[in-house]
């Protein structure tokens, strides 16, 4: 059984979504993958007007899901002393932190696009 400790009262963002996606069940990390995955398709399909907002909305959660579950593999394997699947998996998880990073970061430049809007033109 794994204990986690109180989250230090000045963590960085990094530290506060590892902690809470540690902390997260199972269910739960799938079920933002999953859905990460089935917007983003969605988003892609219809092409609403803001779909670069949907698809790296969509991305987010489904980097924060798959971080969650390798990161949780990743624990369970560091146990077992497998050296080949440990770093495979990590750097599976660096590759998806990446992802997330260029997800929020598209999602914060799209969004002040849409609200710049035609002011600069």
């Amino acid at each position: 059984m794994m204990f986690l400790s109180a989250l230090r009262p000045d963590a960085s963002l990094a530290e506060f979504l590892a902690h809470r996606a540690r902390s997260a069940s199972m269910r739960r990390l799938s079920s933002d993958l999953v859905v990460g995955l089935g917007g983003g398709a969605a988003a892609l399909w219809w092409r609403p007007s803001a779909w670069l907002v949907l698809v790296s909305l969509a991305l987010c959660f489904f980097a924060y899901g798959a971080w969650g579950l390798a990161d949780r593999a990743r624990s369970r394997v560091v146990a077992r002393d497998n050296r080949l699947v440990n770093a495979f998996l990590d750097a599976l998880c660096a590759a998806i932190g990446a992802i997330g990073v260029l997800a929020a970061a598209g999602l914060l430049l799209s969004v002040w696009a849409i609200a710049l809007g035609t002011w600069i033109s």
